[in-house]
């Protein structure tokens, strides 16, 4: 698994991103969950979720009283679903942001929102959309994936 932990300034928002996840690393994603106050129903389907071990799979869920989003790709099956799970996740988080700060979901200010987020994790979009082999090693290292 790889951890980001990105802070979107404009809106004081904190987001926990967690790239390549397994079922290994339910326990720890499931602790920052609960650190930012996720409610009882939404803990037990995300370990439900997590626990499923599945391929191309993700969640996102955020406190917008705290301004603080956890958001999980896991373990994807080719650089077409990542790039699919991530930009889901990323959909989800930026309809969060936009919520809590009244943003019109048609306008300017969400597109901004979306390149500014883009840009903070364009890095590790990098690394999973590159099929290349010194990517794929790259990944192994950083999440120590068996797969």
């Amino acid at each position: 698994m790889i951890a980001r932990r990105i802070h979107i300034k404009k809106y004081d928002w904190v987001v926990h991103v967690f790239y390549a996840v397994t079922c290994y690393w339910t326990d720890r994603i499931m602790d920052v969950l609960e650190s930012i106050g996720c409610p009882e129903r939404i803990l037990r389907s995300s370990y439900k979720n997590l626990m499923s071990c599945k391929l191309d799979t993700g969640l996102t869920y955020s406190n917008y009283n705290i301004r603080e989003t956890v958001m999980v790709v896991g373990l994807t099956s080719s650089p077409a679903e990542f790039l699919n799970s991530f930009d889901h996740e990323r959909k989800h988080l930026e309809a969060h942001i936009a919520q809590a700060y009244d943003i019109y979901p048609y306008g300017e200010e969400i597109a901004y929102l979306s390149g500014d987020i883009a840009q903070m994790l364009v890095e590790d979009v990098q690394l999973f959309i590159c099929d290349c082999d010194k990517h794929k090693q790259i990944i192994y290292r950083k999440c120590n994936c068996h797969a």
